[in-house]
C-alpha cells in the first residue's frame, strides 16, 4: 500500500524550506506537494519516493508528521474526467477525505492522489472503469 506524508506546520515564512531541506538532505525526491492553511497553522502533504525514510527524517527533526495511506488514480487529462472519477466513488458511498492532483502528460494523463475512508470499496468501485489505479511501486516513480 502506498503512502504520503502529512506534516503539521506553523504558518510562517520558511516552513516549506525547512521540510524540503530535511528531505533533500536524505536524498528523497518530492514527487508531489499540497498545502492547506487554516490561518496560524497548516498541513503540508508530500509524496516522496521513500515515505518511511521521509517520515523518519522529519520526525528526527521534531516535525509533527504522519504517514497516510493513499490511492493514486490515472485519469484522462480532459474536462470532466475528475468529475467522472468522483461520481463513481460517490455512487459506491466512498468518502474522499483528501485529494490533490497533477498532470503527467498535458492533454493525455493526470494523476489524482486521494485518501478515502474505505480503501477496498474505492478499489472495487474503480474496477472496470477507464480509471487506472497506479501500483505502489509506480507511484513513487511518477
Amino acid at each position: 500500500m502506498a503512502h504520503h506524508l502529512s506534516i503539521f506546520v506553523v504558518n510562517e515564512p520558511g516552513k516549506l524550506e525547512k521540510i524540503t531541506r530535511v528531505l533533500t538532505d536524505k536524498g528523497l525526491n518530492i514527487r508531489a506537494v499540497s498545502m492547506a492553511s487554516t490561518g496560524e497553522f497548516g498541513v503540508v502533504r508530500v509524496l516522496v519516493n521513500d515515505p518511511d525514510a521521509g517520515l523518519s527524517a522529519l520526525r528526527d527533526q521534531k516535525f509533527t508528521v504522519t504517514k497516510r495511506r493513499i490511492l493514486v488514480a490515472m485519469i484522462d487529462d480532459r474536462p470532466g474526467a475528475m468529475h467522472e472519477l468522483l461520481v463513481t466513488l460517490s455512487a459506491h458511498a466512498v468518502n474522499v477525505e483528501d485529494c490533490y492532483g497533477f498532470v503527467i502528460e498535458e492533454g493525455k494523463k493526470a494523476a489524482i492522489v486521494f485518501e478515502v475512508e474505505k480503501f477496498p470499496e474505492a478499489e472495487t468501485a474503480l474496477e472496470g472503469t477507464s480509471v487506472r489505479l497506479v501500483s505502489d511501486s509506480e507511484i513513487y516513480k511518477l
